[in-house]
């Protein structure tokens, strides 16, 4: 979330980076709103001083006073005293009008994103790997998973509906290799603590990350409770700090989790329809970050890297994106995407999107540290990055690794996960 001192103080800045995003937000909306609430308290301040004035100056009197004329004395003090509190009530609309506008805004770019509109726009930082070649023409993860009896689209359909499947015998076990294997490097290298959070979220912690109100579309509601189907890990583990001060020496702090993610997709009709690419119900290792400010930035390359290790342990040909103004997600300032290389497609593919949000979601989620003991609050910085989509890596597997008699090689660093398995056959 934006200041609104910020906003107020600099409508120009927030304004050039709305459109350096290509986005709107109501801030001429906004700037009339925080006008009229600092009129009210202005109006209300100067009511309450000259009101106390008028109470101790005539406090002697009143104590003198009959009671007929205490009553008439104290009546403009009552009626100012009534007047302050509807002032006071006014106050508080505004204010929540104001803060459900804020909510509408998106976070501003830091100075070194890149100007752009689309994924045209971005700009490839690094590539690794090689491409393979094949002797066949290579099959998209979809034709394979058939041909092998590992994922079941039409079971998944019967089951759900469309844009879900069903892993079956390897299929599954190389999924839940993957989020072990994936888990263990995070954690025994890289320095996470893994977390298993509720896979059921409330408002609250949806608002603090800035899923809502923009993206209430895609995201499933219980709605009896008023509960949200889990949309990324980030949702849960971000809000694990929601309302604390976290104390000094605190910092940094690194969590893993892998949960199962489940997302509408209201906005992707005709997208990525086949195979595992865009679908309603998938899992997700996802890295979350607390540092504190002047670090956030050298967190944000480390956490690039974290992720890359994967894909290089996996053997994926993959690039890393900057990602340009307009396809930074609404709470980032900065972020990057790691695209694996799909020969089945010819194209590239999201495996993880990696942002700083700077302290866009600590004052969404109030996420503060203390920098010393006695020293005054402050804002952390957040980050996250999946560590990586399980679904969509495995897809680049079975395009990678596939071979001319059908078979699918299982990598190297998964094979301890698979029960010395070596390759998935026909």
């Amino acid at each position: 979330m934006l200041h609104l001192d910020m906003i107020r103080q600099h409508p120009d800045l927030v304004r050039t980076a709305l459109s350096k995003r290509g986005l709107s937000a109501p801030l001429a909306e906004t700037l009339a709103l925080a006008e009229e609430r600092r009129g009210l308290i202005t109006r209300c301040e100067a009511l309450r001083a000259r009101t106390r004035q008028e109470e101790e100056a005539l406090h002697d009197i009143l104590q003198r006073a009959t009671p007929s004329d205490r009553k008439r004395l104290k009546a403009p003090l009552q009626a100012a005293w009534n007047e302050i509190r509807q002032l006071e009530i006014d106050i508080a609309a505004v204010e929540s009008n104001v803060h459900a506008l804020l909510l509408q805004f998106p976070n501003l770019p830091h100075a070194s994103v890149p100007e752009g509109i689309n994924q045209e726009q971005n700009i490839e930082v690094r590539h690794w790997g090689e491409r393979a070649s094949f002797a066949h023409p290579p099959a998209p993860h979809w034709e394979i998973g058939e041909r092998l009896n590992i994922i079941d689209v039409a079971r998944g359909v019967k089951l759900a509906g469309s844009r879900f499947y069903v892993m079956r015998g390897l299929g599954a076990r190389l999924e839940r290799a993957l989020i072990n294997f994936m888990l263990d490097v995070h954690t025994a290298e890289h320095g996470y603590i893994e977390i298993l959070p509720p896979f059921l979220v409330k408002r609250t912690a949806m608002l603090g990350t800035g899923q809502l109100p923009k993206f209430e579309d895609d995201a499933y509601l219980c709605s009896a409770d008023d509960l949200f189907l889990n949309p990324t890990a980030e949702v849960p583990v971000t809000n694990l700090h929601r309302d604390e001060i976290l104390e000094p020496g605190a910092l940094p702090i690194r969590y893993v989790a892998s949960t199962t993610a489940f997302r509408r997709e209201a906005g992707s009709a005709g997208r990525d329809t086949r195979g595992l690419m865009r679908v309603h119900q998938f899992n997700k290792v996802e890295l979350v970050q607390f540092v504190e400010p002047a670090h956030s930035y050298t967190a944000l390359e480390q956490l690039v890297v974290h992720v890359e290790v994967i894909a290089q342990r996996l053997a994926l040909p993959y690039r890393v994106m900057l990602l340009c103004a307009g396809e930074l997600g609404f709470s980032a300032a900065k972020g990057y995407d790691l695209e694996v290389w799909l020969p089945g497609q010819q194209r590239y593919l999201e495996l993880s999107s990696i942002s700083n949000y700077e302290t866009f979601q600590a004052r969404r989620a109030d996420i503060k540290y203390r920098p010393a003991a006695g020293a005054h609050a402050e804002y952390v910085h957040t980050l996250n990055g999946s560590g990586l989509a399980v679904g969509r890596t495995l897809a680049a597997i079975l395009e990678n690794y596939q071979q001319s008699d059908g078979s699918v090689l299982v990598p190297n660093a998964l094979r301890p996960y698979m029960g010395g398995v070596t390759a998935i056959n026909p």
